[in-house]
C-alpha cells in the first residue's frame, strides 16, 4: 500500500470517527446504557465487518487516471487503454 493510501485511510478513518462521535453525542448516547443482546453484538460486529471489507475492495479497485490515459488532441479520458 502506497504512503497516499495510508495517509488516506488515516483521514477516512478519522473522520468516521469524528461523525460517528458526533452523532451519538447529538442523541444523549452514554456509554453506560448500552444494552445490546450477544445476537445484537455479534450482528453489529458483522456488519461493521462486511462494511470494511466492501470499503477497502472498493478503495482497491478504483482506476488511477494519468495524463498518459488522457487523449492529448481531444483532453478525453479514454478508458479502453
Amino acid at each position: 500500500m502506497s504512503e497516499k493510501e495510508l495517509n488516506l485511510d488515516d483521514s477516512h478513518k478519522k473522520l468516521m470517527e469524528l461523525l460517528v462521535s458526533r452523532t451519538l453525542r447529538k442523541y444523549g448516547f452514554k456509554k453506560d446504557s448500552i444494552d445490546l443482546s450477544e445476537k445484537e453484538k455479534k450482528n453489529l460486529k458483522e456488519t461493521v465487518e462486511l462494511l470494511q471489507k466492501q470499503s477497502q475492495s472498493f478503495i482497491n479497485n478504483q482506476n488511477q487516471i494519468t495524463e498518459e490515459d488522457v487523449n492529448p488532441i481531444t483532453n478525453v479520458y479514454d478508458g479502453e487503454k
